[in-house]
This record gives C-alpha cells, structure tokens and sequence, in this order.
C-alpha cells in the first residue's frame, strides 16, 4: 500500500488548507444546502486554530507516497474541555447568524452544547474530530477509517479518555458507528429554523440530522496491534 497515515506538522498547513478547501467544503452536506452561500475557506483566524490543532500533535494527514507524498486525506483534531464549549457558546451568541455559514456554526455549537458528553461520561477532556476529508478520487477504499481508528489509538496511547465527533451526513454517522462510536445526542435539520419559522440548512438526501458520537478510548477494542507504531 503506498499511502500511509502520518501526525501531520506545521509544514503541512499549507497544502492541508488548501486540501480542505478542495475535498471538504465542496462535499460536506451542510454546504450543499441550495443556494449561493459565500464562504471564506481561509483567513487569519482559520489559519491560526489549525495551527493551533497541528501544535498538540493530534491531527493526521494520509499521504500517498506514490505522487510525491502529497497529501489524500486530513483528520484535524484536538483537546476540548467544558470551558472550550463555553466560549464556544458565547461567540456564536454574539450576533443573530444570517448567512448559512453562522447558521451551521451556531447550529453545531448547539448541538454539542446540548450533548452534554462531559457529563454524561463524567470526563473533563476530550480528543475532538474537527475535520475529516479525503480526496474525492479516492474514497470508498477505506482511507477515512484509517484516518479514524489512527486517531482513536493516537488519544488511547496518550490517555484521553473520550474522543468525540459531530458528524453532519448519514455516511460519516455510519463510519463512527461502525468503530465503536455511540451517538450521544442527533437533532434533525428540519426542527433548526430562521426567526421567521424557515428551515436554513438542507444537506440533501439522505442526510436529514446531525449527530454527536463519542467512544471511551481507554475501552475500546485495539483495532491492529502495532497501528500507532506503524504510522507515527
């Protein structure tokens, strides 16, 4: 196999940014709501929190060592505790979210404020799925779930004990749930309405509700001896 899953560095930013832009955004079901949504992909601000997740050491990067080592796949991630949900919450509640972009930013705070996984599983951090995207020409081979199960031994081997995503569509709820991964709280995109009574996100078919899931990493299963090894 000539792609292998890697911690990715402070030298990836640049082609992981622009990898997201290409193979993420255009693809997540929350983006393909219909209309003309305008979209910032990168600025100071996304730069710097991706950096931010590079620098703990706990996001991952598929290359394909066949086409140079560039990059096929990303998985950003890093350390949330309660007070990150917090801020979180409050920055959202600034302003009344217009465009579709705020409207999903305040949708997904919502739902992971609403999950409440801290106290559900009595932990006080946990490893977070930011970001999962692979290439396009090369999905349904299995690369996001290396992606996912390298992460999950990554936050094992470092004692996390919990590791969460919110997951948008039916094909990413499907993957966590075949890892492990219970779904800890879902809500349906045609209950979240405008100040006018108008449903705003409409992922098409068959993607109908968001849902966080989370596994007890110190629990789960050790899905191939030697994985951390192998990769890192």
């Amino acid at each position: 196999m000539t792609t292998i899953v890697r911690e990715m560095k402070i030298d990836d930013i640049d082609e992981a940014s622009l990898f997201v832009r290409d193979h993420f955004y255009g693809h997540e079901p929350l983006m393909l709501t219909p209309g003309n949504h305008p979209l910032i992909y990168d600025d100071p601000k996304k730069r710097e929190y991706r950096l931010s997740l590079v620098r703990q050491g706990t996001s991952l990067v598929a290359v394909d060592q066949s086409r140079e080592g560039r990059i096929v796949g990303v998985a950003f991630a890093g350390v949330m505790h309660p007070s990150d949900l917090e801020q979180n919450w409050r920055e959202v509640n600034e302003r009344k979210p217009k465009l579709l972009i705020e409207h999903i930013h305040y949708f997904l705070c919502n739902i992971k404020k609403h999950a409440q996984f801290f106290e559900h599983y009595d932990v006080t951090d946990a490893l977070y799925l930011k970001t999962l995207a692979v290439d396009s020409t090369m999905r349904r081979q299995g690369l996001a779930r290396r992606l996912v199960v390298t992460l999950m031994e990554l936050g094992r081997t470092r004692g996390y004990p919990l590791m969460v995503a919110t997951c948008t569509g039916q094909y990413s709820t499907r993957l966590m749930a075949s890892l492990g991964m219970e779904c800890v709280h879902s809500e349906l995109y045609a209950d979240y309405k405008d100040e006018d009574g108008n449903v705003v996100i409409r992922p098409p078919e068959p993607h109908t509700e968001a849902s966080v899931m989370a596994i007890k990493l110190q629990e789960m299963p050790l899905y191939s001896p030697g994985l951390y090894k192998t990769f890192f």
